[in-house]
């Protein structure tokens, strides 16, 4: 194989409680897909931290 060449890679996500991959997504479902927001722990923990320290302010 040619370096230069790549091989197709397939994404899949979970749509209406099936996994499939997005290739096939209509229109307004791969729009939907494109604004999702990927889960990260550690933007989870910081943010659950803020939101403690601005409860305690608003106290």
């Amino acid at each position: 194989m040619n370096p230069q060449q790549r091989t197709p890679c397939e994404t899949f996500s979970r749509s209406m409680g099936y996994i499939r991959p997005v290739r096939n997504f209509n229109i307004g479902k791969y729009a939907e897909f494109c604004e999702r927001k990927t889960f990260t722990e550690a933007n989870s923990l910081s943010a659950g931290a803020r939101h403690a320290e601005l409860m305690k302010k608003a106290a």
